[in-house]
């Protein structure tokens, strides 16, 4: 089960509101659908795609393995999904 936004940590809320937009601005620059970023190059689904809406519009905390399935389908590096944040 998904990590979710625990209202008691400060900055929490919009700091995963901040990396969803730059997750969603790759997708869209690369013309990915929601569903085709949470499957591997070969179809094999590992996030659904309501997985990933929750994530883009930070109502879900993404593991470090989500952001890193994330970065290699965008073919980009977790620090560059993370910075500036």
């Amino acid at each position: 089960m998904p990590a979710r936004v625990n209202p008691d940590v400060p900055g929490e809320a919009k700091l995963l509101r901040t990396v969803g937009k730059r997750i969603r601005a790759f997708r869209q620059k690369r013309k990915l659908t929601m569903a085709e970023l949470g499957a591997d190059r070969r179809g094999r689904v590992y996030f659904q795609r309501q997985y990933v809406w929750k994530m883009e519009t930070g109502r879900v905390a993404p593991s470090l393995a989500a952001l890193a399935h994330f970065a290699r389908r965008l073919d980009v590096t977790v620090s560059e999904l993370l910075r500036g944040v």
